[in-house]
């Protein structure tokens, strides 16, 4: 008959059961894991300084290009003040200036950073909470921030320390200075609440403390089709973070209407001053004119003299725009050359045809601008201004050079221009010296007049610039805080929290389980070897080994009638009458599977006989409770002794008899190659209708190989969570190569993680 194999199908829903069960029979230390992380979760979020979100938005109008009456109207096309296009990526720089963000940290006076002692720590107060205010006067640069402690005495008294002398005291208002700072402590009138009595100040020069904040700023283009900008900064006290934003978007708006407004400011102070001469110039030459004309009794000149004087009329009109741009050239050297225009700018709109020098000017007016910008948080002796005034002077000069450049060259052109004049003035000898002298004087006044009405326009423009100029900027939204803190975010804290727990113990049991080298599931048996498993027995909780015996383990009882029947099944048609059971190491459950195997063959009615051959070890007579007598080695070294010696009835099943092995050998081995085994054997295969033979592990010593010719079956134990898996591989070259015939398989200790069939 063919061999069959008894396997057992396992479909995926057991699988996904088994695993389950693996992790559920271990809920205490899911349970544990979630105490312990919701509890640090619990302490990290009373320990962590909780930060609000404070976000403000603005408008950001005319991006990329200026108002209506800028480079579209021909009328402005060439006042610069008009010309300045706003950027959306330029605004958003600004607002993140270090500069500006200083101008704003200084002005609200935020060097000192004041904190009351809280519940686990110190929490931070501002505004109307604080029951006293450091008014600092200079801070010196010194390294990371300077810890200070004020207790309040009394309404006039107080006691400071910093660390590094004894507490010392003081009065409110008095100076006090120290080697990183001067300050004065002044107590806040409008204080809220209860008077505080000890208050811990932390000094920070402006630098690092604008670092500080400027990492926390951040300004974004919420919409890339419209020009809404949201400026936002995570601060622990919401109300100090709306104040740092508000202010922030006021001074910038200030500063920007400023830099607007300066260079327009300027060229109107210019303006009027150069109008005002004009003025007198002009009145001056009317009044000359008119004396002229009634000394002389004329009041027209001869028409026949038109004709002469078409042409120099022509070069008259051109010495008159030289001579023009000569004076205006004049004005700038005289302007440039005062001391109290050495840090004003120099108008850009009065303009001349020559591309150096207005490049030289431009480039002076933007260095004046950054150098009045310094100004406002620097000193004037600062070496970065000093190094400003210094290419403010080189410019200057380079400015002036190049003006008497020009002007040389304006000279000699308009002494070309007055050579050809004469040679038309020859020709008209015959007019009279009246009408050359009033001519003379018209021009003058004409040349004088076309600059005054020149002046006069770029004056209204500068002055329509000046009152055009409003802030680029509208505050949609005032800075507003989050209701909640934004970090750390509580339901998140207590979400990961929560996945941990379980992460935590799902990886330790799952780590346990992958780096275990032991047999855990059945199919770690099936992927290692192809034999036969007849069952698994479950994990019997009793100290002692008779399963099959105990009334309430009727599960285990079952099980062994399962393996029973499958024995039954797998060895039909072959001889089965001697059964040897064996394992890979000690301590797998040989002698236990062997008692409850024959335990449940005697069930049947059929005459069963164990025999411990196990002259090592030997447990089966302790395990029935009998007391060690004569067997298997006494047989073999005395020939008067009998089989019917060594056979004693057991109380635990009516047809299960058991031989012990008799004083243990030094020399098992030996003693089971003996020539009276085959005798003994046949004589009990003779008597009883199966032989169950529990020896030695075959993994460990080659006890069991000597019986290979006398038995039919040979059972391995395989204990779950305890046997090797490399073990599993020495069984698989046993049944491959038959050095014991007919192996089959039995899973022994299975728990609800190992087994399906348990759930």
């Amino acid at each position: 008959m063919a061999e069959r194999e008894v396997v057992y199908a396992q479909s995926d829903k057991n699988n996904f059961k088994r695993y389950f069960y693996k992790y559920l029979r271990r809920w205490y230390l899911f349970l544990i894991s979630l105490v312990l992380c919701l509890a640090i979760a619990t302490a990290y979020l009373a320990w962590a300084t909780p930060r609000y979100l404070i976000s403000s938005s603005l408008l950001i109008r005319d991006i990329d290009k200026g108002p209506d009456f800028q480079s579209g109207n021909p009328v402005f096309r060439d006042l610069d003040v008009f010309n300045a296009a706003t950027s959306i990526e330029n605004e958003i720089e600004a607002l993140k200036s270090v500069t500006l963000l200083e101008r704003v940290l200084t002005e609200l006076s935020l060097q000192a950073t004041y904190y009351v002692d809280g519940f686990l720590k110190k929490r931070e107060i501002y505004g109307s909470e604080l029951p006293i205010r450091l008014r600092v006067g200079q801070l010196k640069n010194f390294v990371g921030p300077k810890k200070i402690t004020i207790n309040v005495r009394d309404a006039t008294s107080f006691e400071m320390t910093d660390g590094t002398a004894r507490p010392a005291l003081y009065r409110f208002g008095q100076p006090i200075a120290k080697p990183y700072g001067t300050f004065v402590v002044e107590p806040n009138q409008v204080a809220a609440g209860t008077p505080r009595k000890k208050v811990y100040v932390t000094l920070q020069n402006i630098q690092d403390l604008t670092a500080g904040y400027h990492k926390g700023l951040t300004v974004a283009q919420i919409n890339k089709k419209a020009n809404v900008l949201v400026v936002s900064l995570m601060h622990p006290v919401p109300e100090k973070g709306k104040a740092i934003l508000n202010t922030l978007i006021e001074v910038y708006n200030k500063e920007n209407k400023e830099d607007r407004n300066l260079l327009a400011t300027n060229t109107i102070s210019f303006i009027d001053e150069r109008l005002g001469n004009l003025i007198s110039e002009l009145s001056d030459t009317e009044k000359e004119v008119e004396q002229f004309k009634r000394r002389n009794q004329v009041t027209d000149v001869r028409s026949e003299a038109s004709a002469y004087l078409q042409e120099s009329t022509n070069y008259n009109q051109q010495l008159s725009q030289l001579n023009i741009q000569l004076d205006v050239i004049r004005s700038l050297q005289r302007y440039l050359s005062q001391p109290r225009s050495q840090f004003e700018l120099v108008p850009s709109t009065l303009r001349i045809d020559d591309r150096s020098l207005q490049e030289l000017v431009a480039r002076f007016n933007e260095l004046q601008l950054q150098r009045k910008r310094m100004l406002r948080v620097a000193e004037p002796a600062n070496p970065l201004i000093l190094n400003m005034n210094g290419q403010l002077a080189t410019l200057r000069q380079n400015i002036l050079e190049n003006l008497r450049t020009i002007g040389a060259g304006l000279e000699a052109t308009r002494g070309t221009l007055a050579a050809r004049a004469n040679t038309f003035k020859s020709r008209i000898t015959q007019i009279p010296n009246i009408e050359r002298e009033l001519n003379a004087i018209n021009r003058q006044a004409g040349v004088k007049r076309d600059l005054y009405v020149y002046l006069l326009q770029k004056r209204e423009e500068s002055a329509l610039s000046l009152a055009a100029t409003v802030s680029n900027t509208r505050v949609i939204d005032p800075a507003i805080a989050s209701k909640t803190p934004v970090n750390p975010n509580k339901p998140v804290v207590y979400g990961l929290a929560f996945v941990l727990a379980l992460v935590l113990p799902f990886g330790f049991i799952f780590l346990r389980s992958f780096l275990s080298d032991t047999v855990q599931q059945q199919e770690d048996v099936a992927k290692a070897t192809t034999v036969p498993v007849l069952g698994e027995v479950s994990h019997y909780p009793s100290k002692g080994t008779l399963a099959m015996a105990d009334t309430s383990q009727p599960l285990i009882a079952e099980q062994y009638r399962l393996i029973r029947s499958n024995f039954d099944f797998a060895t039909a048609g072959k001889s089965n009458q001697v059964i040897l059971v064996t394992s890979g190491i000690r301590a797998e459950g040989k002698t236990f599977v062997s008692l409850n195997l024959g335990i449940s063959l005697s069930l049947t009615g059929k005459r069963v006989v164990l025999v411990d051959l196990n002259l090592r070890q030997p447990a089966v007579l302790a395990a029935l409770g009998l007391q060690e007598g004569a067997g298997i080695t006494t047989l073999l070294s005395e020939p008067t002794v009998e089989v019917d010696d060594l056979i004693r009835e057991s109380t635990v099943a009516p047809n299960l008899s058991v031989i012990g092995t008799g004083p243990v050998p030094q020399n098992p081995a030996e003693f089971l190659m003996h020539p009276r085994i085959a005798t003994f054997l046949g004589e009990l295969m003779r008597r009883f209708d199966y032989v169950i033979i529990d020896s030695a592990p075959v993994g460990q010593v080659a006890d069991a190989f000597s019986l290979a010719s006398y038995i039919d079956v040979t059972v391995f134990v395989v204990r779950y969570n305890y046997t090797p898996k490399a073990r599993i591989d020495v069984i698989n070259d046993i049944a491959t190569h038959g050095k014991l015939p007919q192996a089959l398989m039995v899973l022994n200790d299975a728990r609800t993680e190992n087994s399906s069939s348990l759930k």
